[in-house]
């Protein structure tokens, strides 16, 4: 099992390939994560899952360990494959898709790539008891401070030092920045790095 590969940035389009000790590994990835990578260079670091089938190999990457932990129990589900897994944590946050899980909010779950209403039946049937371990979510107390956390760790991720990543999240306008997306977050960080 790989579970993790840190390594330098070749391409994230079309292909996502790190060169770790000079080999070039592929590593799939979901579209929010690709944006972000678009504008990284350097090391980065994935929490990565190796699939294996008689007729091929596939190394999935997460620059979360929650959202590497999400993609296993989805594909636990039956009927969800590791590619539709992908596809439904393509677009929205993990917290988001837990939580959808947790409160059973079938329309949301329904508006995901990959996911009919019988599957959506399935994943809350299967999962709904099981996430209680995976602690996604913000308190109410300090929302700002935990997503600030998290993005931290995304931009750490990317390459870029903690200090920096701190810095960059200082010169954000959080009074216009949609705090409910950690991408929006890490987009409008990203505006700023180049400045420090």
């Amino acid at each position: 099992m790989i579970s993790r590969v840190r390594g330098t940035l070749l391409s994230s389009s079309p292909a996502c390939v790190v060169n770790v000790g000079g080999v070039g590994f592929e590593i799939l990835i979901t579209e929010k994560d690709r944006n972000l990578l678009a504008r990284a260079s350097g090391e980065v670091s994935f929490y990565t899952y190796l699939h294996v089938r008689e007729d091929r190999i596939a190394l999935y990457g997460f620059l979360r360990g929650e959202e590497r932990e999400l993609f296993t129990r989805l594909i636990e589900v039956s009927g969800i494959g590791p590619r539709t897994a992908l596809g439904v944590m393509a677009e929205e946050p993990a917290e988001k898709i837990v939580r959808a899980i947790r409160n059973e909010d079938h329309a949301f779950l329904r508006r995901l790539p990959g996911l009919g209403r019988k599957t959506a039946e399935r994943l809350i049937l299967e999962l709904k008891d099981k996430l209680a371990d995976l602690e996604m979510e913000t308190t109410e107390a300090e929302p700002l401070t935990a997503l600030r956390e998290e993005a931290i760790l995304a931009l750490t991720s990317l390459g870029m030092p903690r200090q920096a990543a701190q810095r960059a999240l200082e010169r954000v306008d959080w009074a216009t920045t949609d705090t409910s997306s950690l991408e929006a977050v890490i987009k409008e960080a990203l505006k700023h790095a180049g400045s420090i």
